[in-house]
């Protein structure tokens, strides 16, 4: 197989589960098979040592006190119970002092193999397992001393039988099922991870589908799986934060073409007169006072498209400790009080202390000036504009009142929108129409609301709630 093909396999979720299920299986099956063995052999092994250990030790009780040689060890197994299958008796050296007929009948030099010496002379005063393998098969036998300390060693021996042929099938079976075990299980696994994927697949159908001219589609799968179930309601929620998203960009894209479409008709008219006319000093004064009063208007509208850009932006909390809001809205309200001051209009406000936020301190500046200067625009001279912000639990609660001319029922659910303006008094400057929009966007960043009350023809009333932080500021 090719590295791509390798690469190709492993590429895909559904491979690499099914790889690494195998991985966990084999390694679950050949432990498995591992314990078996060395668990079936100890107790076939222990089986027959238990009972080696009762010949031996009835075989070392009856040899007590008799003088061992050849003619006296012989004559006394044949009277204790009949002479055992397999018996031998040696000098610590290692030398055959005694065999029993059957094991030279067996092999007649198997008295010599090295590990029967080798056994003699590395038990010493405690038991000893030792086997050996004959023509006929294999021999189990335990080496015991005689006497304290030892001067002969006892070796007795029983024909294992089928031990190793019994150990020898498990491990035939084990290469032979493990093998296809795992080729079964891997077909298993491959349609197992199909089928858990299967909806995944059909949520990037859908997802692929889906178009930017048509995120009114919405993924439909049904499954009784919650982690699957809350993926789709996830991507669901994006999807429609998305169709929202786009929708307001047409909107906006189709409200700014209509805000800069007039001033730039009208730079269009007065340029395209300046250039028919005769080249009088009066007039052209004139035309450039009109370029310029649109020129000014449309850097209102940019400079404010900017602000609105980045006004609904999560505020960022770079650094160690929360701003000092009360300082903020009261710097804020002196700037109001200065324009309040050149239109006549008296500016008063009333800020707690001591109130701090996490946010952006200059965004959060801009809401009390939107508020503030919209106030004092709609207001006559001679009227009064209020600032105040108080504590309300873990809330500040900031209330920009008016007494200007109001606004009317049926306008009071537009005065947030973009680009919308309300009837203006003949000697204000008109606005961009995106000064209460940009407030709005700013307090809901931070976690807030902001809500309007108006009487047409008695004055305005903005209440703008944020959530304060835990840690007070100090007062500066």
């Amino acid at each position: 197989m090719s590295s791509e093909a390798r690469q190709h396999l492993t590429s895909t979720l559904r491979a690499r589960l099914t790889l690494w299920y195998l991985a966990i299986l084999t390694f679950s099956l050949v432990l498995f098979a591992g314990l078996l063995y060395f668990w079936l052999a100890y107790n076939l092994y222990r089986h027959h040592d238990e009972e080696l250990t009762e010949e031996a030790t009835r075989l070392s009780a009856s040899l007590a006190g008799v003088p061992l040689n050849d003619q006296t060890v012989g004559a006394v197994l044949k009277t204790s119970r009949g002479e055992p299958g397999f018996v031998m008796l040696r000098d610590p050296r290692g030398a055959l002092l005694y065999r029993s007929d059957s094991l030279g009948q067996l092999d007649p030099a198997l008295g010599q193999h090295e590990a029967f010496v080798h056994a003699t002379m590395q038990t010493g005063t405690h038991p000893q397992f030792f086997t050996a393998e004959v023509p006929s098969g294999i021999i189990r036998f335990m080496c015991v001393p005689l006497g304290t300390p030892a001067t002969e060693y006892l070796q007795v021996g029983i024909v294992l039988g089928d031990v190793r042929s019994t150990l020898g099938s498990v491990r035939l079976l084990s290469w032979v099922l493990i093998p296809l075990v795992l080729v079964l299980t891997s077909s298993g696994g491959l349609l197992i991870a199909r089928r858990a994927l299967l909806p995944i697949e059909s949520i990037n159908r859908t997802l692929q589908a889906i178009q930017a001219a048509d995120l009114s589609r919405r993924i439909d799968v049904h499954t009784t799986d919650e982690e699957l179930a809350e993926l789709v309601t996830t991507l669901n929620a994006l999807l429609a934060r998305l169709e929202r998203a786009f929708a307001s960009m047409r909107e906006f894209a189709g409200d700014v073409s209509h805000q800069l479409q007039t001033p730039l008709t009208v730079m269009k008219g007065s340029l395209d007169v300046a250039l028919a006319a005769p080249r009088d000093a009066p007039r052209f004064e004139r035309l450039l006072h009109e370029l310029q009063e649109e020129v000014e208007d449309m850097s209102a509208i940019i400079a404010d498209l900017g602000r609105l850009s980045v006004a609904d932006l999560p505020p960022s909390r770079q650094g160690v400790s929360p701003i000092d809001l009360s300082r903020a809205w009261r710097d804020a309200s002196e700037l109001i009080a200065a324009l309040g001051e050149a239109k006549g209009v008296h500016v008063q406000s009333d800020i707690d202390e001591q109130m701090s936020a996490w946010g952006d301190e200059v965004r959060l500046k801009q809401v009390v000036l939107n508020l503030g200067d919209n106030g004092v625009k709609f207001t006559e001279p001679g009227g009064r504009v209020t600032i105040a912000a108080t504590r309300d639990a873990d809330w500040a609660v900031l209330q920009v009142s008016d007494t200007g001319i109001g606004i009317a029922a049926e306008d009071l659910s537009r005065v947030f929108q973009r680009f919308y303006r309300a009837a203006q008094p003949a000697n204000s400057a008109p606005g961009t129409g995106l000064g209460l929009a940009i407030a709005k966007r700013i307090v809901e960043a931070h976690g807030g609301t902001i809500a309007v009350e108006s009487t047409y023809g008695q004055g305005t009333h903005f209440t703008a709630r944020l959530p304060l932080a835990i840690t007070p500021v100090a007062a500066r």
